[in-house]
């Protein structure tokens, strides 16, 4: 049974803090943030449970987090919406890839991953209007070079990290041609993938045979656009790196 819970709410202000992350950049900046922290729990001493809410001028964006991997409860709600545990109306985001609250430009909505997957930060966006999931993928890092929003529309810059289903190194020509066929990157573009597997297969030469046969992941620059339901990837110069499943 869940405690009732009577918390105070922080208006966290605009506050620029040293070191943070550069995911914040390319996003809108809330008009408000409420924090209300909640319970300690006894059995995890070092967490600092809270629920977080980004508001914007049209709806906010709420994140329940206990200190665990991956927030409880992430949720699109009205603007002017108490910053509550449990509320009523709300959108909740019921994703496998949604871990953690990304941030927001225009109407979208940016969640990502409670942890990396094969070199990259997997993330998912969310029409903010509707609750409706847009498009996924994976990025190097943490962060976009570039987000562009308009009415219906979105443009992502960033590091792809896109992992094949085929390894480059046993079946290279045509492993080529199956991840040209999806990303559209040329063979000339595709990275040598040999240095990886070799480190690999080095690290652990008892599965140097498995090793082989992995799935070669891909990380190139990409500008994504999304207009209208439709989503097109173009690579963006010839800087691609090749790595294996992690």
């Amino acid at each position: 049974m869940k405690r009732a819970v009577t918390s105070l709410v922080i208006v966290v202000a605009f506050i620029s803090v040293a070191g943070a992350s550069e995911i914040a950049a390319h996003f809108d900046r809330p008009v408000k943030v409420d924090v209300v922290p909640l319970p300690r729990d006894e059995l995890n001493p070092d967490a600092k449970p809270k629920i977080t809410c980004s508001r914007y001028p049209t709806f906010t964006v709420k994140e329940v987090d206990l200190g665990e991997v991956g927030a409880e409860k992430l949720a699109l709600l009205a603007a002017d919406a108490p910053c509550e545990r449990a509320g009523e109306r709300e959108r909740v985001i019921e994703d496998d890839t949604a871990g953690y609250v990304m941030g927001v430009s225009g109407g979208f909505v940016f969640f990502r991953a409670a942890d990396g997957w094969n070199g990259g930060l997997p993330f998912v966006v969310y029409d903010a209007a509707t609750g409706e999931r847009l498009l996924n993928d994976s990025l190097e890092g943490d962060g976009f070079a570039a987000i562009t929003s308009g009415k219906g529309k979105l443009t992502l810059d960033f590091r792809r990290v896109y992992t094949a289903s085929c390894s480059l190194y046993m079946e290279s020509a045509a492993c080529a041609k199956a991840i040209g066929d999806d990303t559209g990157l040329q063979p000339k573009q595709l990275p040598d993938c040999a240095a990886a597997y070799k480190a690999e297969m080095k690290r652990s030469p008892e599965n140097a045979e498995a090793i082989e046969k992995l799935p070669s992941v891909i990380v190139y620059p990409v500008e994504l656009a999304y207009a209208a339901g439709d989503m097109a990837r173009k690579p963006m110069g010839e800087a691609t790196a090749c790595l294996t499943p992690s």
